[in-house]
């Protein structure tokens, strides 16, 4: 046997600067990976997720995943390019997006990402889905990006969005000094909204690592800038250039309500469906045992999680198979928006 001499190896490993994951951080991403693999895998770190679906440039999928795991507690990936010989079909279409969508119907995630562009075909896919998935008890909500062609089209767009956005982009962001495409900087907002506590807001807040924007808008009347902030889409602008502070403007959605607002609604969904309890004998004391558990997530996301004011709920019990859980009322906080400060100035 031979005395080998002491030595200290170093080994790089490439892994995302991430955020704590937050309460509702997991991410679905459809979009096309350097795989054959087209059933939907689970993936809780980059390293894992980029061995298994690769780094190949011009991959989307590929191209999202450091900036979606920024934040995300979770990736559940869904490849949707085709292989025909030695020929590689890397873009996303309808039918492309509609099956990969109903391979993930029944699973539970919080947030929905499409790495591609938006355009006014996929949008109403993504919104049957996301309808769907409410009336499912199992909401989610979608970040993403469009390009659009001018202001008519900006609103055009808009108006096919239904209440479940988290943030739709349009612009483009540096992160730390490097230029990142709109789809990138999507993912990347997608990751900082899943690391959020599902109950803090982003109007007026710093989005972190953002150091400027390829594009920057104005907001006087008339400008693209307020009829996007209008709309509902996620703009940024430069609060400190000094200290590289860029803040969203307002985080209120297509809906009229601010993305806190939005994913607290399905957090609590989510809870309130009680998924354990299904195929559960109907005994005498299961509805006075689903009336306490109510009660405990009711306690949990109002008084421990801090994430709206009140539920108003009541529970019946409708027949020997079911019983209905009713929430008639989620009362929220609203966002500060204006400050009006009155200086008096007194001259002695």
């Amino acid at each position: 046997m031979t005395a080998e001499i002491p030595k200290i190896q170093m080994f790089e490993r490439k892994n995302a600067v991430r955020q704590n994951p937050g309460l509702a951080g997991r991410i679905a991403v459809i979009g096309a990976f350097d795989t054959e693999e087209t059933n939907p895998k689970l993936y809780t770190g980059l390293d894992e997720a980029q061995a298994d679906l690769g780094t190949t440039a011009g991959y989307n999928g590929c191209e999202v995943l450091e900036d979606l795991f920024v934040g995300a507690s979770s990736l559940l990936a869904v490849n949707i390019s085709t292989k025909s010989g030695q020929t590689v079909d890397k873009s996303i279409t309808t039918e492309k997006l509609t099956a990969a969508l109903a391979k993930i119907k029944k699973e539970r995630f919080d947030i929905l990402f499409i790495a591609d562009i938006l355009t006014d075909t996929f949008i109403p896919i993504i919104t049957t889905f996301t309808a769907d998935r409410f009336l499912n008890k199992l909401p989610v909500g979608y970040v993403g990006c469009v390009n659009g062609a001018n202001d008519s089209a900006y609103t055009t767009t808009a108006g096919l969005f239904d209440d479940f956005s988290y943030g739709i982009l349009t612009q483009g962001y540096d992160v730390n000094g490097t230029t990142k495409s709109l789809l990138k900087s999507a993912a990347y907002y997608c990751g900082i909204v899943a690391a959020l506590n599902v109950g803090s807001s982003m109007t007026a807040k710093q989005v972190p690592g953002v150091t400027g924007l390829t594009t920057e808008y104005t907001y006087e009347s008339g400008d693209l800038g307020k009829t996007l902030v209008g709309l509902g889409y996620t703009v940024l602008n430069c609060y400190d250039r000094e200290n590289d502070i860029y803040e969203v403007v307002n985080s209120e959605q297509f809906n009229g309500l601010d993305l806190y607002i939005n994913r607290v609604r399905d957090y609590v969904t989510r809870e309130f469906a009680l998924h354990a309890f299904l195929g559960e004998r109907n005994r005498q004391a299961t509805w006075s045992e689903i009336n306490q558990e109510i009660s405990r997530v009711k306690n949990n996301c109002v008084d421990t999680l801090d994430l709206l004011r009140d539920i108003e709920y009541n529970v019946v019990k409708k027949n020997a198979k079911c019983v209905d859980v009713n929430i008639t009322s989620l009362l929220f906080d609203g966002i500060i928006t204006e400050i009006d400060v009155y200086i008096t100035i007194e001259v002695e």
